[in-house]
């Protein structure tokens, strides 16, 4: 009987004290093991190289092939290989300037000379509108004087054709003016969505943002990879005579000339194509594409023996070097790691994201600046004073420098301006 109890107490006692230690050292083992995943996150983001190139480009290609050419002592087919890259970079830049220099052609000279003035704020307010007959309302007044409503809202084309049709008829019968101006409504023109136009716009930044943060790290490579000619070599030979390709220093003078053909023109292009966006708003997928170009060109032009160096170049730090150097030796960071509150910090907060919004942002602002006029009595922006073109040429000078120095000359009288609606009069 008192082994009986002995042992139904025993069972009671439950877990001995070596099966505690045993579960306390697996709970520790699995807390230390989720604290290195973390861990290992936050590596992950504080490890990532500037010394990677957009090898889906031509601009990666016309950076790395010159440099791979020169560490094979300019073999034959490793320069044919630059060519072909300097060739892709060259149409790049080609077509890129001449869309560009069509996007402001089409904004500059054309759109004025068809009578088009400037989008705005014109019918922002569509909703609350009710048109001519409902009380005045001075948000809903359009670029023809009127009161906007839903029925009356068109595109330029199909206003600026009414409208020119009401004038013929005025013009032809003047005595009737009061009976056209009765049956004969032209309607406004104006926004049809402004929530469309603001993610447009969306869109256009985060195209944009993606440029200019290739710009910047395109711009930290020049600046800290080292110019010893014993650390620039991109092809490297392992044991069993095979090549691979790496990104590794560059000469002084090379990185001179990469910087001439490649950077500044880069970051010409970025500006060039982004302030065309101060002209079109609606336009931003078409200025996305302009952008994407380089893209397209460098999937047309690259051979498959150009493809496979692109696809295996290694960024600086992939790996370690085989001396065991410390990983914090192999090169610069893009990111500093920092404190752990910052780390979070960086994990929770879309950085990129607020990034885009303050480029956006900035379009808007020279957009409404450059553009419009607000007019207090109407508390709306409305389109400036549009002036008739002189000439209808259009060159890659006008483009650049015309919003500086207004080399497209106007004509001294304004063609359109903002009307005074009647209730204001």
């Amino acid at each position: 009987m008192n082994a009986l109890a002995s042992a139904h107490t025993g069972d009671v006692r439950g877990p001995s004290l070596s099966q505690e230690v045993a579960g306390e050292d697996g709970n520790d083992q699995r807390s230390d093991g989720i604290g290195k995943a973390a861990q290992g996150l936050i590596d992950v983001e504080s490890s990532q190289t500037i010394f990677k190139l957009e090898t889906q480009s031509v601009y990666g290609s016309a950076f790395a092939f010159p440099q791979i050419a020169r560490s094979s002592g300019y073999r034959g087919m490793f320069v044919a290989l630059w060519c072909r890259a300097y060739l892709a970079l060259g149409l790049n830049y080609l077509v890129q300037f001449a869309l560009v220099m069509f996007v402001g052609e089409a904004t500059q000279i054309m759109n004025p000379l068809g009578g088009q003035m400037h989008l705005c704020d014109f019918g922002a307010d569509l909703d609350v509108c009710k048109g001519p007959d409902a009380p005045f309302q001075p948000r809903c007044t359009g670029p023809g004087g009127t009161q906007f409503s839903p029925p009356r809202l068109y595109g330029y084309t199909q206003w600026a054709v009414q409208k020119f049709t009401k004038q013929a008829l005025l013009d032809v019968l003047p005595d009737q003016e009061g009976l056209i101006n009765e049956k004969v409504d032209p309607g406004e023109y104006g926004l049809e969505n402004r929530s469309c136009r603001w993610l447009c716009l969306l869109l256009f930044a985060l195209s944009v943002n993606h440029e200019i943060q290739v710009c910047l790290r395109m711009i930290a490579m020049f600046w800290y990879l080292p110019s010893d000619p014993d650390k620039c070599d991109w092809i490297e030979i392992d044991k069993q005579h095979k090549a691979s390709y790496r990104i590794a220093g560059m000469p002084i003078h090379w990185k001179l000339i990469t910087g001439l053909t490649v950077l500044i023109p880069k970051g010409t292009t970025l500006l060039m194509d982004t302030s065309g966006i101060l002209d079109t708003v609606l336009g931003a997928m078409s200025m996305a594409f302009i952008l994407n170009v380089d893209e397209m060109l460098h999937d047309c032009m690259i051979t498959h023996a150009g493809r496979n160096v692109m696809d295996g170049i290694r960024g600086l730090r992939d790996e370690p070097d085989s001396e065991g150097a410390d990983d914090a030796e192999a090169g610069p960071r893009y990111h500093d790691k920092g404190p752990k509150v910052f780390d979070l910090f960086r994990q929770v907060v879309p950085l990129r994201l607020l990034m885009t919004l303050m480029v956006m942002g900035v379009f808007i602002h020279r957009y409404y600046r450059f553009k419009c006029v607000y007019k207090e009595e109407l508390g709306l922006w409305v389109s400036k004073d549009m002036y008739l073109p002189e000439r209808a040429s259009y060159s890659l000078t006008d483009f650049i420098f015309n919003g500086m120095l207004h080399t497209v000359e106007s004509s001294s009288k304004p063609f359109w301006t903002m009307p005074t609606p009647p209730h204001l009069q």
